[in-house]
C-alpha cells in the first residue's frame, strides 16, 4: 500500500514540476532578449568631417566649453549617450579650420541643455558664439548661433528621457546647428574666409570664370572723336569685312544713260534724216511755233537711194 500511495503521489507531482521547469526556462530566457536588444541599439559618434570646411584666416582655432554641467535646474544633458557639449566640441573641430597667418578664433559653447517638460516633451536648446581676434589682440569679428528645439519622445525606444531618446534629439539639434552656424559665418564673417590656397574665398569666387578659363582684361572703349568719322569726309562703301558681304556704291553718273556714246555725232551742218526739224523738246510747255520756224529741207544731193555711192 506504501508502494502505491508513493506512486500516486509522484504522479501527482510531475504536472507541478513541469510547470517549474517551464516558468524556469521563461524566466532564463528573459536576460537573453535583453542582451540582444542593449546589442541591437548602438550610439555611434557623430562626425563632421563629410561637411564642407570652414576655413578662417586665423592662425589658432581653439573650442571651450562654457555649459557647465547642472548650471540649468532639470538638464538631462549629462544622462545623453553623446552629451550635446561634446557634439558641439566635435562639430567645431572637424568643420572649423585655422588657414591663416596670423590672429586666433575661439569656439565657445554657452549652453547645451536637454529638458524634460511637463507635458512628456524633450526640449533641448544650444547657444555658441565665435570670436576672431587680431595678432594684437583686438577682437575684429564675432557671430552668434542659437537652436532650439522639441522632441516628442518615441516610448517604443523606452522612457521618454531613456538613452535612445536623447540621442535622438541631440542628433537633430546638431543638424540645425551645422546650418546655422554656417549661414552665420558665410553672411557675418565672409571678410574672414579664405580658400585652400589662403586667398580670400570672395575675391577667388569673384574672379573665376564660368567656363574654367581665365576671363580676358576688357578693352578700353575708343574715345567718341576719333571712333567718329569727320563731318566733311567723304562717305565710303561699307567693305565685306564689316558686313559679311561685298557690296559697292553705284556711281552717280551711272544710273543717267549716256547721250554721247549712244547716238553718233552729227554734222550741224547738215540736217537730221530722221528729225528733218530738230529733236524734240523735252520742255512741253514750249511754243510749237518755235519748232515749225527751224524746218527746213535737205541740200541737194544729200539724200542717196540703197547702193549708190557718192
Amino acid at each position: 500500500m506504501k508502494r502505491d500511495r508513493n506512486r500516486v503521489g509522484t504522479l501527482m507531482r510531475l504536472p507541478r514540476l513541469s510547470f517549474l521547469v517551464l516558468s524556469l526556462a521563461a524566466v532564463s530566457a528573459l536576460p537573453g532578449c535583453s542582451s540582444d536588444t542593449t546589442a541591437v541599439t548602438s550610439f555611434p559618434p557623430y562626425q563632421y568631417g563629410y561637411l564642407s570646411q570652414l576655413q578662417l584666416n586665423v592662425a589658432t582655432m581653439r573650442v571651450v566649453n562654457d555649459a557647465t554641467p547642472g548650471a540649468v535646474p532639470g538638464d538631462e544633458a549629462t544622462d545623453a549617450p553623446i552629451p550635446p557639449a561634446q557634439a558641439l566640441t566635435q562639430m567645431a573641430q572637424d568643420r572649423l579650420i585655422a588657414a591663416g597667418q596670423s590672429g586666433s578664433a575661439v569656439f565657445t559653447i554657452d549652453r547645451a541643455s536637454i529638458l524634460h517638460d511637463a507635458g512628456g516633451t524633450l526640449s533641448g536648446q544650444m547657444d555658441t558664439h565665435l570670436d576672431i581676434t587680431s595678432a594684437t589682440g583686438q577682437k575684429v569679428g564675432v557671430v552668434e548661433a542659437h537652436v532650439k528645439r522639441d522632441m516628442k519622445p518615441d516610448l517604443s525606444k523606452g522612457d521618454a528621457d531613456s538613452r535612445a531618446n536623447l540621442y535622438e534629439l541631440t542628433r537633430q539639434m546638431m543638424q540645425d546647428m551645422n546650418v546655422e552656424l554656417e549661414y552665420q559665418i558665410r553672411n557675418n564673417l565672409k571678410d574672414w574666409l579664405v580658400d585652400a590656397g589662403g586667398r580670400p574665398a570672395q575675391d577667388a569666387i569673384q574672379s573665376q570664370s564660368l567656363d574654367g578659363a581665365t576671363a580676358a582684361k576688357p578693352q578700353a572703349a575708343a574715345p567718341a572723336d576719333t571712333a567718329a568719322p569727320a563731318a566733311d569726309a567723304a562717305p565710303t562703301s561699307p567693305s565685306s569685312a564689316d558686313t559679311g558681304t561685298k557690296t559697292t556704291a553705284p556711281a552717280s553718273t551711272a544710273a543717267a544713260p549716256s547721250t554721247t556714246s549712244s547716238t553718233p555725232a552729227t554734222n550741224d551742218d547738215e540736217p537730221d534724216a530722221i528729225f528733218p526739224g530738230g529733236a524734240p523738246s523735252s520742255d512741253t510747255s514750249s511754243d510749237t511755233s518755235a519748232t515749225s520756224t527751224q524746218k527746213r529741207s535737205p541740200a541737194t544731193g544729200y539724200l542717196k537711194l540703197p547702193g549708190t555711192s557718192n
